[in-house]
């Protein structure tokens, strides 16, 4: 520093942020070595990124997501879910509620979270996640009989879902939230 500028420069204050987000991806747990590659592209956007944190943070969304499906209340997945993914799920509600089928649904908890994938495609990172979770669930007919699942049985499932976040400019990133952009069933 020289003493007409006690401020360090913000180029050096950006490769210290930079230095520490690069530690915390390295030490992160990834499943793949493809991940920790694809988290560092993902850091490189966006210093503040901490993949524990945003784990923890899809964790709830899934949670929500999982919830609002299942009482078919379309207004929470609106904010929560891409287009596409949320035409396909109210097309999903909408067959359910013609058939005058009701979900009965308790989420117990999340076993695991794991990033499965991770990269940036044209300033978007797109992050992959296996959950496995518990949850307690039947699907009733009109007149309440149980047709699927099992009201007392807590069942593990897997979901793996794609988030996603523009990080291709200031603005982009001032928005921390991820949308969920795609659903698959495991192999």
């Amino acid at each position: 520093r020289d003493r007409d500028n006690p401020q360090p420069a913000v180029e050096t204050v950006r490769a210290a942020n930079a230095n520490g987000a690069e530690e915390r991806i390295r030490a992160f747990p990834a499943l793949d070595p493809a991940v920790t590659n694809g988290l560092l592209e993902v850091v490189k956007a966006d210093p503040a990124f901490d993949p524990d944190a945003f784990l923890a943070g899809a964790g709830r969304a899934y949670e929500l997501i999982v919830s609002a499906f299942a009482e078919g209340n379309r207004k929470m997945l609106k904010d929560l879910l891409s287009r596409d993914v949320y035409d396909g799920f109210v097309a999903a509600i909408a067959d359910r509620e013609s058939r005058g089928e009701q979900v009965d649904q308790q989420f117990v908890g999340i076993k695991r979270a794991d990033i499965l994938e991770a990269e940036m495609k044209s300033g978007v990172a797109n992050l992959t996640i296996r959950f496995v979770s518990e949850l307690i669930s039947a699907t009733r007919d009109k007149a309440g009989n149980v047709i699927s699942g099992d009201p007392q049985k807590i069942k593990d499932v897997t979901d793996i879902w794609t988030f996603s976040r523009d990080l291709s400019s200031a603005p982009a990133r001032a928005n921390p939230n991820w949308r969920l952009v795609a659903t698959q069933a495991p192999n």
